[in-house]
């Protein structure tokens, strides 16, 4: 009888000690299970600097605490943003943890302009955006002698300008480029540069007349005195450059360039997986820090989510399609 009480009590300490085990490593087993639970890579499409990297960066602390997880940035610059959005569209495992941050429409125009892009932005997952009315400037070194667009488009009557893009080819600049060139009719030609650093060392430097930049970024190099801005691509003056003209006020109609930065996942991330991303990135971009720190740096913000994103690539592929022909003569 006490043997077999014995036994008993011993099943009984056997068992309690497994239900503590299980007590214990039951949340743990459970967090392996969630997403996030380990660090979040976002892909940048262009080098340091570029506003692409700037506001992404600026994101990510803020990212990381909606997340809970740490928010790394690596910069994959080459092929105008394209080689980025390849590796992430065809080699990331789509679990949400590599994620690919790009402007656009520039990511669109790589798309339908290169056969070899080898992605399709339809099929990428949207995750939102985050900067936005960022619109493209034209833009000179302060030392320059042209002080008003009108300077610039009298001097290239006479020889032909260089103009510096950055991005490369399929970039927002190069939708820009096309603009002056065949609907302004300045005589310049396109050289493009991988990202907004090149191509601002090349414009103070005096290796290219003008340049076309996101405001953003040229916000900077103008509080800094080493840049002016002489027109802006946009529908109306904008209030952190009031200044500087409008294309559209100064006779050239149907030249607004739109500009925004996001972020996107491979093909067939699980739903609930970028729906975290979303709400996350979202959360994020419209949190007061941000703004704080965004409205700093120069860096304008327009938050979407991401139907309103997905939504805007949709549109976007109508108003590309119809400009391909001026793209490919830029190149």
């Amino acid at each position: 009888m006490s043997h077999r009480r014995g036994l008993l009590i011993r099943l009984a300490w056997v068992a309690g000690s497994l239900a503590m085990l299980l007590f214990a490593v039951g949340p743990a087993l459970a967090g392996a299970d969630t997403f996030p639970n380990r660090p979040v890579k976002i892909i940048l499409t262009h080098g340091p600097g570029s506003s692409i990297d700037v506001s992404t960066r600026g994101l990510a602390p803020i990212l990381s605490r909606y997340l809970g997880v740490p928010v790394v940035c690596e910069n994959m610059d080459g092929a105008g943003g394209r080689r980025a959005m390849r590796y992430v569209f065809s080699e990331v495992k789509p679990d949400g943890y590599t994620i690919v941050a790009s402007a656009f429409p520039s990511r669109l125009i790589g798309e339908l302009l290169y056969e070899e892009t080898q992605y399709s932005m339809k099929d990428f997952v949207h995750l939102g955006s985050w900067v936005g009315g960022d619109y493209r400037v034209i833009t000179v070194a302060a030392k320059s002698p042209f002080k008003t667009f009108q300077d610039l488009l009298e001097a290239s009557k006479k020889r032909k300008l260089i103009m510096a893009g950055g991005g490369g080819l399929g970039s927002t600049s190069q939708v820009q480029a096309a603009y002056l060139l065949h609907n302004v009719g300045i005589n310049a030609v396109h050289v493009p540069y991988e990202g907004a650093a090149e191509e601002a060392a090349a414009l103070l430097g005096g290796h290219a007349d003008f340049a076309l930049y996101p405001l953003s970024g040229a916000l900077r190099f103008v509080e800094a005195n080493q840049m002016r801005m002489l027109a802006i691509h946009a529908p109306k003056r904008m209030p952190q450059a009031p200044d500087v003209p409008t294309m559209d006020e100064l006779g050239y109609k149907g030249v607004v360039v739109p500009y925004g930065i996001g972020a996107w996942a491979p093909p067939n991330t699980p739903a609930d997986h970028a729906k975290v991303l979303a709400d996350a990135i979202y959360k994020a971009a419209s949190d007061p820090e941000y703004a704080a720190w965004a409205e700093k740096s120069g860096v304008l913000l327009e938050p979407l989510t991401a139907e309103e994103f997905h939504a805007m690539t949709m549109e976007d592929y109508k108003n590309i399609k119809a400009i391909l022909p001026l793209l490919r003569e830029v190149q």
